[in-house]
């Protein structure tokens, strides 16, 4: 691996301008690498993917130096949604909000792994390999973190105002920068929303504040790994601010969560085998009447449904995803398939609507859900939440 000015100014907020920090920390990519070679570890991956990792860590280490805000505000966000500072991993005593910590240094390497090898759970957040790199990035980084100097591109972004009209140009300019070039929302973005962009291409700020599409994605669409808009952690980095959560609105409870309740006599969730039963569910439990074409013809081919009503938004089905809910009156569920295929839930948009894949992870529905690599049988039950942000990113936020 071979780093040059390039590979670092292009993560960093002003990339056309030199800096005198940008010397010490493209020395330290280098030595990186270098110590990456020798340990021999995860020796399949090619030095492009290897190289996107070292400057993932780079960029962490030269956050969290300065302070700069990006980590912070992804650890407070965790703190807030899941009461641990950072996914999979167990807190040690020693943790520090706002320093180097090693779990850091382990998530970090994951996610860039992780995000450059397609999002398909290709590599365990627990791999030996990865825990044992991250432990020699970690001896390095806490060697020089006393003394290494704080990136002068992050000055600017200390000092931005969000509530400015003056700074509105400055206030777009991090956004762009922060969705699709910052090292803990880049990975997801770039290729959630223009896969056809190589590595090697600049998202330039004038491209971000010009082009209409770009700019309506920069602030329309949710990145990063907890799928927040860019606003949302433009608030958390610059004014430490949590999104505001939707202020619950009391409604009368929709007609078909009434008739799905009644049909299943209180449960809000149902479950049939075949097009034939739902349509027999459909028309005699939930009394919409006999229909000769069929109620939902679109879904004949299909089969192992579920049914789940919410109490506001009303009814929804999954098709072909059955057999991975344990049900006393599910009639599909396969232990053996849902092994294999329950992840898909919340690992690949489309296969299920989040509605579902929420009431049965809140509800002890799918013990068989298993990360698909590693053998850590707790690790997706102890962070689904988390794990559908990431993978489902838009899909799940939407919803």
């Amino acid at each position: 691996m071979d780093f040059k000015y390039d590979d670092i100014k292009r993560m960093l907020p002003n990339p056309n301008e030199e800096q005198t920090t940008d010397d010490y920390y493209l020395t330290l990519a280098n030595y990186l690498g270098k110590l990456w070679h020798q340990t021999g570890l995860l020796p399949e991956l090619d030095d492009e993917i290897r190289k996107r990792v070292v400057l993932d860590a780079v960029a962490y280490f030269q956050d969290v130096v300065a302070d700069a805000g990006i980590w912070r505000s992804f650890v407070k966000m965790c703190r807030h949604l899941y009461n641990r500072p950072v996914p999979f991993y167990d807190e040690p005593d020693d943790y520090c909000d706002a320093e180097l910590n090693l779990i850091d240094i382990q998530f970090v390497i994951w996610y860039s792994l992780e995000s450059r090898l397609g999002f398909q759970g290709l590599v365990s957040p627990l791999d030996t390999h990865i825990l044992r790199l991250a432990s020699q990035f970690f001896k390095l980084f806490d060697f020089l973190y006393d003394d290494a100097p704080e990136a002068e591109d992050f000055k600017g972004l200390h000092e931005l105002d969000l509530s400015s009209p003056e700074q509105v140009r400055d206030i777009f300019a991090t956004a762009g920068w922060l969705f699709w070039n910052s090292y803990l929302m880049r990975p997801v973005s770039k290729h959630a929303y223009e896969p056809e962009i190589s590595d090697d291409d600049e998202l330039s700020l004038e491209e971000t504040l010009t082009d209409e599409n770009r700019l309506h994605i920069t602030f329309q669409q949710p990145t990063g790994p907890l799928a927040l808009l860019a606003d949302d952690w433009l608030r958390l980095i610059i004014d430490d601010r949590l999104p505001k959560s939707p202020k619950p609105v009391a409604v009368s409870p929709h007609k078909y969560y009434k008739a799905l309740c009644r049909a299943t006599k209180g449960e809000p969730i149902a479950f049939c085998a075949t097009y034939e039963d739902l349509e027999k569910f459909l028309s005699e439990k939930m009394n919409w009447g006999n229909n000769p074409k069929g109620h939902l013809p679109q879904l004949a081919q299909d089969s192992n449904f579920v049914l789940f009503a919410d109490r506001r938004k009303g009814l929804c089905i999954a098709k072909n995803v059955a057999h991975c809910f344990r049900h006393p009156a599910n009639p599909c569920y396969d232990a053996a398939k849902a092994t294999a295929d329950a992840h898909r839930l919340i690992m690949e948009p489309s296969f299920c609507p989040p509605d579902i894949f929420k009431y049965a992870f809140s509800h002890n529905l799918v013990p068989d859900a298993i990360f698909p690599v590693g053998n850590h049988p707790s690790l997706l039950q102890d962070n689904w939440d988390f794990i559908a942000r990431l993978y489902l990113n838009r899909y799940y936020f939407g919803d």
